[in-house]
């Protein structure tokens, strides 16, 4: 189990709520509440978390069910509204926190603590997780996502962040902007500069070295006035979001697939 009193507080976002075709079919009101292997979507989130040993308390944002969670507390609205009430009743306004999205229920503990090991080899005020296309298409093949084409290899975000929660409070307006776009990497260069732009249209157009990930994470860092630092990860299951109806049988094979080796 963690150490609840000395390790990394962590904030849970499940404020998303079930689409209609969801809510129909297995009864439930908030998308973290998908049944996944029999158990819902967040507690295999949660019992990722639980089991990581650098991992402390756990604060879950959204109306849900789940066991192991120090609070829960209602949703604020926003993803950025999510994230400030989650920094602010875990007590770590000014200090780091760990974000997870509730729907990555194939998440294990030790992707959590290769990434917050890769995360103290750099200083840094925000870290992301990125998942190489390679990486992702021999853990999940068939598995779509959507990608970033960059001078060290072809990328997509993952769904763990770890940020010291001022980066939070006093970007909160940009932040919502950029969280908005990240799938969308012509309409996230449009926030962040012409510069960007151009950079980021010939990167995934015709030459992907014309954007390197030490550029973005430099540009992006300027505006927000903090260190940003991406940390490529080999564990897919990091990004593997399940969000459509399509995504649980996807999913349960996955996790069915892993039990057996």
């Amino acid at each position: 189990m963690a150490d609840q009193k000395n390790g990394i507080p962590a904030v849970v976002l499940a404020g998303a709520l079930a689409e209609p075709e969801m809510k129909a079919k297995y009864g439930i009101e908030n998308r973290a509440e998908l049944p996944i292997g029999g158990k819902s979507m967040i507690q295999h989130v949660l019992d990722a978390l639980l089991a990581s040993p650098s991992v402390g308390g756990i604060t879950v944002v959204g109306e849900v069910a789940c066991e192991g969670a120090e609070r829960i507390i209602p949703s604020a609205g926003s993803l950025v509204d999510n994230l400030l009430a989650g920094v602010q009743a875990c007590g770590k306004e000014g200090g780091m926190a760990l974000m997870v999205t509730s729907d990555i229920p194939m998440l294990s503990s030790e992707a959590l603590e290769d990434f917050i090991a890769k995360c103290g080899e750099t200083e840094a005020d925000f870290y992301y997780a990125i998942i190489s296309k390679e990486t992702n298409d021999v853990r999940f093949p068939g598995m779509e996502r959507t990608y970033c084409k960059l001078a060290e290899g072809t990328y997509t975000g993952g769904n763990v962040m770890l940020l010291n929660s001022r980066v939070i409070v006093e970007n909160a307006g940009l932040i919502t902007d950029l969280m908005a776009a990240r799938k969308k990497p012509l309409k996230l260069a449009g926030i962040i500069g012409m510069r960007f732009l151009v950079r980021a249209v010939l990167a995934q157009t015709v030459w992907p070295g014309a954007l390197k990930i030490s550029f973005a994470e430099q540009t992006v860092g300027r505006i927000v006035h903090a260190r940003l630092k991406a940390v490529p990860t080999t564990y897919a299951e990091i990004g593997a979001d399940v969000d459509k109806m399509e995504h649980v049988e996807f999913a349960e094979a996955a996790m069915g697939m892993t039990r057996d080796k």
